[in-house]
């Protein structure tokens, strides 16, 4: 039997951010996004350009190199974008950890944006 803990104090949540729900946010997804990644960021007292991974949904109209270039985020050497419906969250996390704990990201986000109700009618 494989040790499926070997995630385990190996990865952690650092950081939070979230905007505000609204019924018209006047803001693009992508603004949202940023705007997001960058509480989160604040959040963990980490800078942007410390940022080398991020992962989201294939749900999401916002792609990495948007979110970097509006944070001032560098190259990223992990980037993945989950299929996954209603289990996107979960796995978005479990990739990022997963990144983190193999070496090939030292800092990575996970974001999704979306407009749905608080877009304009």
């Amino acid at each position: 039997m494989t040790d499926r803990n070997q995630l385990d104090g190996v990865a952690a949540v650092a950081g939070i951010g979230a905007t505000e729900f609204s019924k018209d946010s006047g803001r693009s997804e992508l603004r949202l996004a940023v705007e997001a990644t960058a509480a989160a960021l604040d959040d963990a007292g980490i800078a942007p350009a410390e940022v080398d991974g991020m992962v989201t949904f294939t749900m999401d109209t916002n792609p990495e190199i948007e979110i970097a270039r509006n944070l001032g985020i560098g190259d990223l050497t992990f980037f993945s974008r989950i299929h996954h419906g209603g289990g996107a969250a979960c796995a978005t996390v479990q990739q990022a950890a997963m990144a983190v704990a193999t070496g090939v990201a030292d800092v990575v986000v996970c974001y999704r944006a979306f407009n749905e109700r608080s877009g304009r009618r």
